[in-house]
């Protein structure tokens, strides 16, 4: 029972803490909304009530044109290329396997299965449900893992499917986004005011208050809010990330495949090429961006992702209490 209760207790803690960091992300952004209606309704509540509704609708149906762009475009700015049962080529063939015994395994649809022709070691998982789900992996990755490896790094991204991560990626994304634009938007429409000039006979200079008051909520919106709400991304990206290692050591039983495959990322890899820096929150690893393969200290700081150390310990402990329930 030692190994349900490791991988449990470290998938329940994931998940609370997710919901956790989605709880702070709603409530940074209420807090901007109710500030804005609060401001510009002159502090009447019931039209600061109505100002914030308007908001949240505005919010909804961002989010909304967010998911209905869906995962294939992601792909596309990937250069996957998809593959089927019948594939010729053996190693393709060997991942399109891994795919449906996992998603047996997962008790999912099949998802689909694309190669992307980068040099890098990655793979990543899209689709806003399990039915119109996929799976890529890069061509680097084939080429330095064997069937367990390839078996461990399949399962990490069914989890995400499984989980529904790519949902809860999405809303981050479009959270952040949504402030991104509302700060920037306040702040040129302020600063457009104030270029164009104001009339002699502007009545207490409301004109000129009124540029004021956007150019600072602008500036405060993005010297503050976007930080926070770029920070809460990254740490619901980590959480995700570290619930999609165990659940898929879950879903395998064998978390020495991930490890392994883990451990060899762990080595200097080829810089990618196809990539999308846009698309690094999916990916199973930070992937390498640039000829010198160098990155800044800052750049780690704000990884999508755990340390690999860290990864790979918690798998460890998880790996630790399975072979201790052998039978000796």
């Amino acid at each position: 029972m030692a190994k349900l209760d490791t991988l449990g207790a470290q998938i329940n803690e994931n998940k609370k803490r997710s919901v956790y960091t989605i709880a702070m992300f709603l409530l940074l952004i209420n807090i901007i909304f109710a500030i804005l209606a609060y401001v510009f309704t002159g502090g009447d509540l019931v039209n600061t009530a109505k100002a914030m509704l308007g908001l949240e609708i505005v919010l909804i149906l961002y989010i909304l044109y967010r998911y209905w762009q869906g995962g294939m475009e992601i792909v596309r700015m990937n250069k996957g290329q998809e593959i089927y049962e019948d594939v010729a080529d053996p190693s393709y063939r060997q991942v399109y396997d891994i795919v449906v015994e996992v998603s047996l395994a997962a008790g999912l649809p099949m998802p689909k299965v694309f190669i992307v022709p980068d040099a890098s070691p990655n793979a990543f998982a899209t689709g806003m449900s399990p039915d119109k789900a996929s799976i890529s992996v890069t061509q680097g990755l084939i080429d330095i893992m064997n069937r367990e490896e390839l078996e461990g790094v399949i399962a990490h991204e069914m989890s995400h499917i499984k989980n529904y991560d790519i949902r809860v990626t999405t809303l981050s994304i479009a959270l952040v986004g949504f402030i991104s634009l509302l700060g920037y938007g306040l702040l040129r429409s302020g600063q457009s005011m104030s270029y164009f000039g104001y009339s002699d006979d502007d009545d207490d200079n409301s004109s000129r208050y009124l540029s004021l008051i956007l150019v600072v909520l602008g500036g405060l919106i993005l010297i503050i809010g976007l930080p926070l709400s770029y920070l809460l991304s990254k740490i619901l990206s980590r959480k995700r990330e570290a619930l999609a290692d165990v659940s898929g050591a879950e879903l395998t039983g064998n978390p020495a495949g991930l490890i392994k495959a883990l451990e060899k990322l762990q080595g200097p890899q080829p810089a990618a090429s196809n990539l999308s820096p846009q698309a690094s929150d999916l990916y199973l690893v930070e992937p390498l961006f640039g000829k010198n393969n160098k990155r800044s200290w800052w750049s780690k700081m704000m990884d999508d992702h755990p340390p690999l150390e860290e990864r790979i310990e918690n798998l460890k402990r998880v790996l630790g209490e399975s072979q201790d329930q052998q039978p000796r």
